[in-house]
């Protein structure tokens, strides 16, 4: 025996780790003298022992590696650059058009990304997929493994931060659809003659009344002023940000709409405390990933980790 030293070694390269997993602290992997064309590594112990590549990435994988002849192997082949952002996905299921939801900077110590989709129709069902990016190299999207059926009832009005529920007293004045047009009167013909632009695009004004969900609950018997204020200063301000937003309807209507004329009016003499809130809207584009980037409602992702227990069960850390 020699003073301080193990015959059992250290780290990574040690002979006995200090629980049940030992791939609970595995951080290298190192692989030579052969041809390799994938490396697929779980801590998932039901998985069966017969040689079958698995078909997809699971919360229990830690490695699933496919090279593509040279030594770069995963989702995204781009000549030694790391992956630096994460592209969302949406496309109806049974389809095969993808719409740009969400883009946000990939972070190394994160492996959990959510996102919410502002502009989903109700009563659809989607498929989801997310992209890893490098730079300008986009690699193979990742289809999520169920498909999701969206269900919601009422009108909402929605950005990246927010989202009301238009629910009370919910009105929906006239909707104008708009086509630019000039008329010309030719001095030798009998009947003007009308030229119409490419402008196609709707504006309209909506009234509701928000209230509290304290209020609601007590059937309205019971108003607390401070708090309905603080609501509809709150509704004020979203309304009047200058932002662009997400109008959605469980019609399957979706609009991308700027507002304006923002307007608050109490319900009657005897309700001072309780006001309606009228605005204006025009559209300002259709549902599209061109236009969701260009409005900025591409959505940014919330981020969070999870890790493993000894016995390889997912220990989640949101």
């Amino acid at each position: 025996m020699i003073v301080g030293y193990s015959a059992y070694g250290e780290d990574l390269f040690s002979t006995v780790w200090d629980t049940s997993l030992p791939t609970s602290q595995l951080d290298e992997l190192m692989v030579g003298a052969g041809i390799y064309d994938e490396l697929y590594i779980s801590v998932d112990t039901t998985i069966s022992k017969a040689n079958v590549r698995p078909g997809r990435w699971y919360l229990k994988n830690i490695i699933n590696a496919k090279f593509q002849n040279d030594l770069e192997a995963g989702t995204l082949d781009a000549n030694g650059h790391v992956i630096t952002m994460l592209q969302v996905y949406r496309r109806e299921h049974g389809r095969n058009d993808w719409l740009l939801i969400g883009q946000f900077d990939y972070e190394f110590e994160y492996n959990v990304y959510s996102v919410v989709d502002i502009t989903a129709k109700n009563g659809v069902t989607y498929d989801y997929a997310f992209v890893p990016v490098s730079d300008s190299v986009v690699g193979e999207e990742n289809v999520s493994e169920y498909p999701v059926t969206v269900k919601y009832n009422g009108v909402f009005i929605s950005d990246l931060e927010k989202n009301y529920r238009l629910e009370i007293d919910f009105t929906q004045g006239d909707v104008t659809h708009n086509k630019n047009s000039s008329v010309m009167t030719p001095l030798n013909g009998e009947f003007p003659v009308m030229i119409f632009g490419n402008q196609d695009y709707r504006t309209g004004n909506i009234t509701f009344l928000p209230v509290t969900e304290k209020q609601i609950q007590s059937g309205g018997t019971k108003i607390d002023k401070g708090a309905e204020r603080e609501l509809r200063d709150s509704v004020t301000s979203f309304l009047n940000n200058g932002q662009a937003k997400v109008l959605r309807n469980d019609n399957g209507d979706i609009m991308i709409i700027a507002t304006n004329n923002v307007k608050s009016s109490p319900k009657s003499s005897t309700l001072m405390d309780i006001h309606g809130i009228t605005f204006d809207y025009t559209e300002i584009g259709k549902v599209d990933s061109g236009t969701l980037g260009r409005v900025g409602l591409l959505s940014h992702g919330s981020r969070g980790s999870y890790t493993y227990d000894e016995n390889g069960d997912v220990i989640w850390d949101i």
